[in-house]
C-alpha cells in the first residue's frame, strides 16, 4: 500500500524534524548573549548617525540612575545616544538634569535642561562648574547601539 509508507514516511519526517528543533533550541540559548541591562540594545545604529536621539526604555531592574521613573514594577528611563564626531562610535547619557532635577531636551548643538544649562552630545558640561550627565559604556553590535547600564560613569572616563 503505497498510500500506507506515505504516511510512514511523513509521519517519521515530522518526529525527526520535533526531534532536531528540541536538540537546537537549548543551543540557541546557551551561546546567545544575555538580554538584561547590562546589555541592552537601545537603538539602531543608522538612526542615530545623522544626530542624537532621545530614546524611552523600559529596564529589568531599579540601578538608582537619575532620573529613573519606577512605576510598581517597571523602571522607565531616558537615555540619549549620540555619534561621536568623526564616526567613531557613540555615546549614551542620561537624560535627566543632576544641576536642576528636570528633563535634558536635544537642542541644536547640545543639551539643555530646563534652566538652559548646557552639555556637549556627549554628556560634558559647557559650564566647568556644572557637574556632568551620567554617561554609559557603548558597543555597536550587529547594527545596534548596545549599552550597558548597569556601569554609570562620567563622560570620557568609560
Amino acid at each position: 500500500m503505497p498510500i500506507g509508507r506515505y504516511a510512514v514516511t511523513i509521519l517519521l519526517g515530522l518526529a525527526l524534524l520535533v526531534a532536531v528543533l528540541l536538540l537546537v533550541r537549548p543551543f540557541i540559548f546557551t551561546f546567545a548573549e544575555a538580554r538584561d541591562d547590562r546589555n541592552y540594545p537601545v537603538i539602531a545604529a543608522a538612526e542615530v548617525d545623522d544626530g542624537p536621539r532621545a530614546v524611552e526604555i523600559v529596564l529589568n531592574d531599579s540601578h538608582g540612575l537619575l532620573g529613573e521613573v519606577v512605576r510598581d514594577e517597571r523602571v522607565g528611563f531616558t537615555v540619549i545616544v549620540a555619534p561621536v564626531p568623526g564616526g567613531e562610535g557613540f555615546t549614551a547619557v542620561g537624560a535627566w538634569s543632576p544641576v536642576n532635577d528636570c528633563p535634558v531636551v536635544i537642542a541644536a548643538d547640545r543639551l539643555r535642561d530646563c534652566a538652559d544649562v548646557a552639555w556637549t552630545w556627549a554628556g560634558v558640561p559647557l559650564d566647568a562648574a556644572d557637574p556632568p550627565l551620567q554617561a554609559f559604556p557603548t558597543d555597536e553590535r550587529n547594527g545596534a547601539v548596545v549599552v550597558d547600564f548597569t556601569a554609570p560613569g562620567e563622560p570620557g572616563a568609560i
